[in-house]
Formats: structure tokens, C-alpha cells, sequence
């Protein structure tokens, strides 16, 4: 049998035992359980303000200065987006918001073309995986790449 078959069989058998290991694993190697067990339990979003700020501190702007063009309240409020009914977070958003700012603002002045486009990149259609989970996936590259260089 192979390891996934494995798990899977004691999953169904007894799962206190997997909870027992994962504890256990925890002590070793922190980040990694915790980051597997966050993305599993909440899915690939941005929900921590610290992974959020890290993230957006390595956001280069048109005028060269650094971080986030917009904090999160002025992105939500201007934008009129009801984050309840959509599939990311609040900090998704206005992460691709700071993002395509960074990216963009050179030539894109109006901040509702730039949150509109945040909208768009979170829900795209033909997005080959989970679109509304690109700003986690974007935001840990990014910190990685930083703290790697």
C-alpha cells in the first residue's frame, strides 16, 4: 500500500491518531504544519494581517516608494465590493489591489479601473486553478523570493 493509501485508512479508522502525529510534527517543524493546516482548514487565502503587511512591504510603486498604495479599510470602502459574497478575503483583495497598483499605476491613474481589474484577476473565469486563491499564492512567492534573496 502507499503512504497516501495509508493515511487515508487510518483517517477512516481512527483519526486521533493522524491529529496525535500532526501535534507531534508541529513541535519539529512549525511552519509547515501550521501553513498546511491553515490552508486546509481556510483555504488559500490571505487572512493574516502579518502575512498580508509582509507581503505588500515588497511592493515597489511608480514613485518608488514601497508597500501599499491604499490600506485595506480605504480599499474595501471605495470599492463598494461585498466581500461576504465573494470567494476571497478582504486582504485577497486588497492585495491585488496594492499589487496592480505596483504593477500598473504608472500608466493606470484611476483607482477604480485598478480595483476593478482586482475584481476581475480574484474571479477569472479561465483561470487554470482557483482564481480567488491567486493573492495567497502571489503573496508567498513574493515573501519567499524576498527572504530567499
Amino acid at each position: 500500500m502507499y503512504l497516501r493509501e495509508k493515511v487515508k485508512c487510518i483517517l477512516k479508522k481512527d483519526a486521533e491518531k493522524i491529529a496525535d502525529f500532526v501535534e507531534e510534527m508541529y513541535e519539529y517543524f512549525p511552519e509547515q504544519v501550521e501553513k498546511m493546516i491553515n490552508e486546509q482548514y481556510y483555504g488559500c487565502h490571505l487572512k493574516d494581517e502579518e502575512v498580508y503587511e509582509k507581503a505588500v512591504s515588497y511592493l515597489v510603486n511608480p514613485d518608488g516608494s514601497k508597500g501599499a498604495k491604499w490600506d485595506v479599510d480605504e480599499i474595501i470602502k471605495k470599492s463598494g465590493i461585498d466581500i461576504s459574497e465573494k470567494d476571497y478575503t478582504e486582504l485577497d483583495y486588497a492585495y491585488i489591489v496594492n499589487m496592480l497598483y505596483s504593477d500598473y499605476g504608472s500608466k493606470i491613474k484611476d483607482p477604480d479601473i485598478i480595483m476593478s481589474m482586482a475584481e476581475l484577476y480574484l474571479e477569472d473565469k479561465d483561470y487554470p486553478g482557483e482564481a480567488s486563491e491567486r493573492a495567497y499564492c502571489d503573496a508567498k512567492k513574493r515573501i519567499k523570493y524576498f527572504m530567499e534573496k
